[in-house]
């Protein structure tokens, strides 16, 4: 099977970097918070506006962390199927070469040439898309498998991946 991957709060704990940004401005949400909806629809504009900044000087993607699980169920996938990373990195272009690095040092086993930089993510051709946002399965020929964040929290999805421990499993039924 043909998969693409999302990077930002699939791969990578953006998510989590923001909320540090948003943090250091002086402001902090609970997860209660925070459900079903984006960090800058409960921040006010001025926190936005100083975590956009920031957000497109690029580094930022150099320095996050992990999500919980996904070098391990990356690799492998990778045993299984054919893995592209696919990120919407034109909403950031200064972010291109701090993604690549942040690819290289967390994921070493993974084969660059399968990084996939993109604005309109209706252009890759794979079987399944895991995303945190469900506007990028708009237009694209696969199936769509939502994986779980606190902003997509009330979107009612057929496809959902809750941990990267449930990623193997997942994926076979979907595939059945």
């Amino acid at each position: 099977m043909r998969i693409a991957i999302d990077m930002d709060e699939v791969l990578a704990d953006a998510h989590g970097g923001q909320r540090r940004l948003y943090a250091a401005e002086g402001h902090t949400f609970t997860d209660d918070a925070l459900r079903g909806q984006e960090l800058k629809e409960v921040a006010p504009p001025e926190a936005v506006t100083a975590v956009e900044r920031h957000l497109h000087q690029g580094t930022f993607f150099a320095n996050l962390d992990p999500m919980p699980g996904a070098a391990d169920a990356l690799e492998r996938l990778c045993e299984d199927h054919e893995i592209f990373v696919a990120t919407a990195a034109m909403d950031y272009p200064a972010s291109c070469a701090h993604k690549v690095a942040w690819m290289m040092r967390h994921f070493p086993f993974f084969d660059l040439s399968r990084l996939v930089m993109c604005g309109d993510k209706s252009i890759l051709k794979a079987d399944v898309l895991i995303d945190d946002h469900t506007r990028h399965f708009d237009g694209f020929g696969g199936k769509g498998l939502l994986f779980d964040a606190l902003h997509n929290a009330n979107v009612d999805w057929p496809h959902r991946l809750t941990h990267w421990d449930h990623a193997h499993d997942t994926l076979r039924e979907m595939q059945s």
